[in-house]
């Protein structure tokens, strides 16, 4: 059966009249008594008695008509459900973000495109940068927040917000009687950091920035911000790390100094990273719910 003559035998029971259901259909009154003529030939069975005053259902019929209803629902809703995967409006977005970088931005545009898009499962995690890459090349995630400027294979990363670096140090320390700290305030300072594998892009972005003369003198690698932080509280030494995180997780005895804007102020890369060759087009959309990057030379209040 083809569910185009089912569509037509279903109008037609709805009406019981040949023109009337033709006229809804939009096609010729004889088409449509030759469809079901046909339809009745693949059952072998009558599905109609027809008189003067239109037209009945034989028991034959009334069965049909029961199961007809149902299964073109199903269809309906199979080929809508087709349509909304190819635009990425149903399925699944497996997501994972760094918990050191863009928070705010992250939870903003997960919870806009969940709003809009009630039919995709969207499943979220955080973990360090390098793990979530980790992930997206091996297939477990759709997509990722990842801190620093992503050039790996396989990989296409866009850079979707910048974030500006601060310097943090114990709060008794000489140099936070300062307003503003320079670059080279820094030089020569015991500074306290996190392992280079957690997240390679940006650990070489920010060693590149803040000391451009040579790496540092490491005293401590820690394995997340929170140690970090806690780490420089007991005076093991200096650190940087993004404004924003910095004022959420710095207690009284860290002092969290911005870099002197006569200098051009160090940024950090946050990234939105899929895989290349992922047919899946839900990351796609997601993306497009990402405000673009500040301008170059922007600074934000506060």
């Amino acid at each position: 059966m083809e569910l185009r003559r089912l569509r037509y035998f279903v109008v037609l029971a709805r009406h019981r009249h040949f023109g009337r259901a033709a006229a809804e259909l939009s096609i010729a009154q004889p088409g449509l008594s030759q469809q079901i003529k046909v339809l009745e030939q693949e059952l072998k069975v009558s599905l109609l008695d027809r008189g003067p005053q239109g037209v009945t259902l034989t028991p034959a019929g009334r069965a049909l008509l029961e199961g007809a209803e149902p299964l073109l629902a199903a269809s309906d809703e199979l080929a809508e459900r087709v349509r909304a995967v190819a635009d990425g409006t149903y399925g699944r977005l497996r997501l994972a973000y760094s918990r050191s970088g863009a928070d705010d931005l992250v939870t903003d545009v997960i919870r806009r495109f969940r709003k809009d898009h009630e039919d995709v499962q969207v499943s979220v995690t955080t973990g360090m940068s390098s793990w979530c890459l980790r992930l997206l090349r091996d297939g477990d995630l759709d997509a990722a927040f990842v801190r620093g400027v992503i050039r790996e294979p396989g990989i296409t990363a866009a850079v979707v917000a910048e974030e500006e670096a601060a310097a943090i140090l114990p709060a008794d320390h000489p140099l936070a009687a300062r307003d503003r700290l320079t670059r080279r305030d820094l030089r020569g300072l015991p500074v306290v950091l996190w392992p280079r594998e957690a997240g390679p892009a940006l650990y070489e972005e920010l060693v590149a920035d803040v000391w451009p003369e040579g790496p540092p003198r490491i005293a401590a690698e820690e394995p997340d911000f929170e140690q970090v932080v806690a780490s420089v509280a007991e005076g093991t030494g200096v650190s940087v790390m993004d404004l924003g995180r910095a004022r959420k997780l710095c207690p009284p005895e860290v002092a969290i100094r911005r870099f002197a804007e006569t200098e051009a102020l160090p940024r950090y890369a946050v990234s939105f990273a899929r895989r290349t060759d992922d047919a899946n087009p839900v990351p796609a959309r997601f993306a497009a719910y990402i405000q673009p990057p500040p301008p170059p030379g922007f600074t934000p209040p506060g």
